[in-house]
């Protein structure tokens, strides 16, 4: 038997083959994963060495989330940056790092002189859950791809659209095993990185999210300042363990895309309210929570802020933030129903 056979399908061979599929498909879209997946393996080979090559720690700047940075998110960010911009695919982005929007000069004529214009934008947060870098815990990038709108530069109405406008959504997780999930609005399929061969494989295919919660993700020293209706919804969901048996436990990483991706796997709830006081989210809309909500409508779940879809919401600027409910769609739909039962919370 030969090496291929017993590691199954690459990365690049699935895209290539769900692009035989769209006979109008230019191939840029496949480019561009392809090259998501390369920027993938150079931030994990960052990721493996932190300690080792004294990359922990913050650079001492703050970034327009008003948080520090660290020097993980920097170098994510920074190669996440260059491997797109010099794919030719990518017109612009946005980044969870950056103030403004990434603009991306035009591509290289080719040998007849023509310009094939960059199709695509992204949207992405480059590491996600860096606060959990220096103790070892699982991080992640997440993306978002969004078709250009016109061509000619770039302008903030293509990028500031409703996340159902996606075309594409992924993430890649930096833990025990590299793990990089896309979906292209078909299907969710999960890729493995096996280091020694410097190749992602296909080890989950068509991903469905369990329709019923096992675990409970969500930080419970932040319930004084919960809105009201989050008590009521945790209690009905807590009160199916019961004396015959312990259905649902408390499960929270502190790192969304970790977090996500076990209850996608194993069935669970992620919330993140809005502060009562401020009526404000932590979570941002275009990073964060636009392609979590993809993913999870794919694989048969639903992401709500607790009154609106997640992909309806427009955001207002680069960096808008909001509530999350996040997982199965009878558990977002039972938050749903305590937010109008408890409205003086919303």
């Amino acid at each position: 038997m030969s090496l291929a056979a017993d590691f199954g399908v690459t990365l690049t061979q699935h895209v290539l083959r769900k692009q035989r599929l769209h006979p109008t498909a230019t191939g840029q879209f496949s480019m561009l994963l392809t090259q998501i997946g390369v920027a993938s393996k150079l931030i994990a080979a960052q990721v493996r060495r932190a300690g080792l090559i004294e990359i922990w720690g913050s650079t001492g700047e703050t970034n327009v989330q008003g948080e520090r940075v660290q020097k993980l998110d920097r170098i994510a960010n920074d190669t996440f940056v260059e491997v797109l911009a010099r794919s030719g695919c990518v017109a612009a982005m946005a980044s969870e790092e950056e103030d403004e929007i990434i603009h991306v000069s035009p591509p290289v004529p080719d040998a007849d002189g023509r310009i094939e214009p960059a199709d695509y934008i992204v949207a992405f947060d480059p590491l996600d859950g860096s606060s959990n870098i220096d103790v070892g815990v699982s991080i992640g990038t997440v993306f978002a791809i969004y078709p250009r709108l016109h061509q000619g530069p770039v302008t903030p109405d293509e990028i500031l659209r409703p996340g159902r406008e996606m075309i594409a959504a992924g993430y890649v997780i930096y833990g025990s095993s590299t793990v990089l999930v896309y979906s292209d609005g078909s299907t969710v399929d999960s890729f493995t990185l096996d280091p020694g061969v410097g190749e992602f494989f296909l080890t989950r295919e068509s991903m469905q999210m369990p329709e019923e919660s096992h675990v409970l993700s969500l930080n419970e020293c932040n319930a004084p300042y919960w809105p009201d209706w989050v008590a009521p919804c945790l209690a009905q969901i807590k009160g199916r363990n019961d004396a015959t048996a312990r259905r649902v436990t408390a499960r929270h990483i502190g790192s969304l895309v970790a977090d996500f991706h076990r209850n996608l796997v194993h069935g669970g709830l992620f919330l993140y309210p809005v502060d009562r006081n401020t009526g404000r989210g932590k979570l941002r809309v275009l990073y964060e929570c636009n392609p979590l909500a993809f993913i999870a409508e794919v694989a048969g779940g639903a992401a709500s802020t607790g009154s609106i879809r997640i992909l309806d919401l427009q955001p207002e600027h680069l960096h808008a933030r909001t509530g999350l409910v996040i997982g199965p769609k009878a558990d977002v739909a039972l938050a749903e129903d305590c937010v109008r039962r408890y409205p003086a919370s919303t």
